[in-house]
């Protein structure tokens, strides 16, 4: 009564672990891998001017940039002075967050093929757990039995 693996259940054996830890981590680091809103350190804070891309600050309908440039703004010190802005003075922390959600929807696009690995792994350890319950065990020949005696063949005595 042996039963032989077929292929479909061995590729659904190597495939199914396989696809499925690989699913389980890009759905896994898309949905708790990535903080939600993560903001630039306040060390790494940046210059405005390289932020210029990203966003434009506008005070009285003006860039921002172009009233520092002029020495237009001023501000009060803690002991009540005031003091002209310099560009060096501002700095710019940019939260990340559309570029975490690209990142997020890679990973879900990424979990789609390994989901479909994975589905297809599944049908395959089907399909093979199937048909090797189904097969009928190929019947046990018994070797033959030990004769006494061998058979003779009787010979006719009108044929000679």
């Amino acid at each position: 009564m042996k039963r032989k693996m077929n292929l479909l259940m061995i590729i659904g054996l190597v495939g199914t672990p396989i696809a499925g830890t690989q699913f389980g981590l890009d759905y896994g680091r898309a949905i708790w891998g990535a903080p939600q809103v993560e903001w630039t350190p306040i060390e790494m804070a940046l210059p405005l001017e390289q932020t210029s891309g990203n966003f434009q600050l506008l005070l009285d309908n003006e860039p921002l940039a172009d009233h520092l440039a002029r020495n237009s703004l001023t501000a009060l010190g803690s002991e009540g002075l005031a003091y002209f802005v310099t560009p060096e003075m501002v700095r710019v922390r940019l939260n990340n967050w559309p570029q975490i959600q690209a990142w997020k929807a890679q990973l879900l696009h990424m979990a789609v093929y390994s989901a479909l690995g994975l589905g297809v792994s599944l049908t395959c350890l089907i399909v093979g757990l199937v048909e090797f319950f189904r097969q009928t065990p190929e019947p046990r020949r018994r070797p033959p039995e030990a004769q006494a005696a061998r058979p003779v063949r009787r010979r006719d005595p009108s044929v000679f």
